[in-house]
Order: C-alpha cells, then structure tokens, then sequence
C-alpha cells in the first residue's frame, strides 16, 4: 500500500510540473504578445503626434502667408487714388460719362477743389465731390464712383436738357439757355451741342421782360407754342420775337407771323396757320407778315412799294 500511495504521488507531481511548465510558457507567450501591441500602439500615436506638429506649423505658416498678403494687398498703390491723378489725361484716372453741356475740364476743376486724404481709395467718401460737380448750372445730378485695380474715379453727370435760347437779335450770338426745368444756362455753356434744338427766342431781357426769372412754366408755354406754330405751318421756325410782350413775332422759313400778345386766346388764333398760309404762297406779291394778333379775323399784310423800292436800291449796287 504504502509503495502505491508513493508512485501516485510521484505521477501526480510529474503531471503538475509538466502542467506548470505549459501555463508559464502560455503565459510568457500572451504578454510577449501584449507588450508588442503595446509597442505598436505606442509607435503609431508618435506618428500622429508627428503629423500634428506639421500640420499645425504649416498652418501657423500659411496664416502668416495670408496676413502678409493681406497687408500687402491693403497697402498697395493700385487702392490709392492721389490728388495728382486729377492732373492726369481723361481715361487714366478719371472718366466722365453724360456730359455733353459742360465741358469736361470745368468737371475735373470742380474735382480738383477738393483735397483727397492718403487714403485707399475705398475708405474715400465723395459724396461732397459729387455735390460740388452737381453745384455747375447745366448739371441736375452727379455721381461719382470708385474703383479699384488700378484706382480711378467714374463720373456719372445728368444734365438739364435745353427748351430754349435767347439772342438780343436774329444776327447776335446766344447769350443765354433756359432748361424745362428752369434752370438758367449762361453763356460759358454755349453754343450748345447739335444734338440739342431749342426753340430761338429773341429778348433783351429788360423792361418787365427779363428772361432770367422765368419760371419753368413760362419756359414750357413758350416751347409749347413754338411747336404748335412748326406742326400747323409745316414750317421751321427760326425764332420767336419777344423783343416787345405786346406785339410777339414768329419767323418761320418762309413767312412772318404776327401773334400779338401771348394771351390764353393765343392757342386759338395759331389754329388758323393751315388755312391762312395756303394763300400766302399763292400770292405773287411780297409778304411782310401774316396778322394773327386777333382771334375774330386774320389779315395778310403786304410789303409797301416804298419798301420794296428801298430794298431794291440797296441790293443794286451789290448787284
């Protein structure tokens, strides 16, 4: 018995350490394992950290680009706009657009009263540019705007348009404008451009008659009855005579046309030039003017021989 009980304790303790010996190689090989994970782990987040670091460099770096780029770009001579630039030639610094009244030196003179800060030109307000250019008489409205790459300023103009012009007589250059809106245009401003055909008005601008404070409906009453006389007659009209109120004359290109005054009966009176000037051109004898000054009848007046003598004496020697 005793032999038995010592061999199966002999045989149990083999089989132990046998045991034994398997789990701790087991054991070794699992936290081999682990420590290579771990190792691996450990290698990539360096990695990470590593790209991190570079990406945040390259960033800080490409801020830095984009400040100074900035800066250069804010500071650059392209976004100046310098009072010199108003001495420059049309078309380089400064454009003028609408203007056909005044002359585009008097608009870059307004431009040149006003002293220009060192400023980009963004920063730059012209709204008291604009209001001074819009002070010139034949201007309504002006605006000026900016732009950038290179600076430069556009001027945007809106002028009054002409109804009519004034002469002191049918030989003597205008002396003055009158717009529909009632704006006066001095003499600086004429001739005005061909586009425009006012109606020709001849006044010394005296004796109750000064043309200088008409109103605007003045102005349009008189345009209006310059037209009525052109689509009635068929005929241009080469100027209205206002050289005496209560005696008014319409010269169109081929006959004289008395109107009298200008009353509210003066609209009625013209109504009659289709019917009356038919006869005039069938008249072989000269025509000093057709009476028109009263609305009850309506008269040709013919010239008298003692007239026509004179004009005939004055025009021989030249013959």
């Amino acid at each position: 018995m005793e032999e038995e009980s010592q061999e199966f304790h002999k045989e149990f303790q083999e089989e132990y350490q046998e045991n034994y010996t398997i789990d701790s190689q087991e054991a070794e090989s699992t936290v081999q394992r682990r420590l290579k994970q771990l190792h691996l782990r450990r290698k990539a987040r360096r990695g990470e950290i590593a790209v991190r670091r570079i990406y945040k460099f390259f960033r800080f770096l490409l801020n830095i680009a984009i400040i100074y780029a900035l800066y250069r770009l804010a500071n650059a001579h392209y976004w100046y706009f310098t009072s010199t630039a108003l001495k420059e030639p049309l078309g380089k610094s400064v454009e003028i657009i609408g203007n056909e009244i005044v002359p585009s030196e008097k608009i870059l003179q307004k431009m040149r009263n006003y002293a220009l800060p060192k400023k980009p030109i963004y920063m730059i307000n012209p709204d008291n540019m604009s209001k001074g250019i819009g002070e010139l008489q034949p201007i309504k409205k002006a605006y000026v705007r900016r732009f950038w790459m290179p600076a430069r300023m556009v001027v945007m103009v809106e002028e009054v348009t002409p109804a009519i012009v004034i002469a002191p007589s049918e030989t003597s250059p205008t002396v003055a404008g009158l717009a529909f809106s009632g704006e006066l245009i001095t003499r600086e401003y004429l001739p005005l451009p061909s586009k425009y055909n006012p109606v020709k008005i001849l006044s010394y601008g005296t004796k109750g008659d000064d043309y200088e404070k008409w109103d605007k409906n003045k102005i349009n009453e008189l345009y209006k009855i310059a037209k009525l006389i052109e689509g009635y007659s068929k005929e241009k009209l080469i100027y209205l005579d206002l050289r005496n109120p209560h005696n008014v004359f319409a010269r169109l290109e081929n006959v004289n046309l008395r109107l009298g005054e200008l009353d509210s009966s003066i609209y009625e009176r013209i109504k009659s030039i289709p019917t009356i000037l038919p006869k005039v051109k069938h008249l072989n004898k000269k025509i000093k003017y057709v009476d028109l000054s009263w609305k009850e009848s309506k008269y040709i007046k013919l010239e008298s021989k003692k007239q026509e003598s004179e004009e005939k004496s004055e025009a021989s020697p030249q013959d």
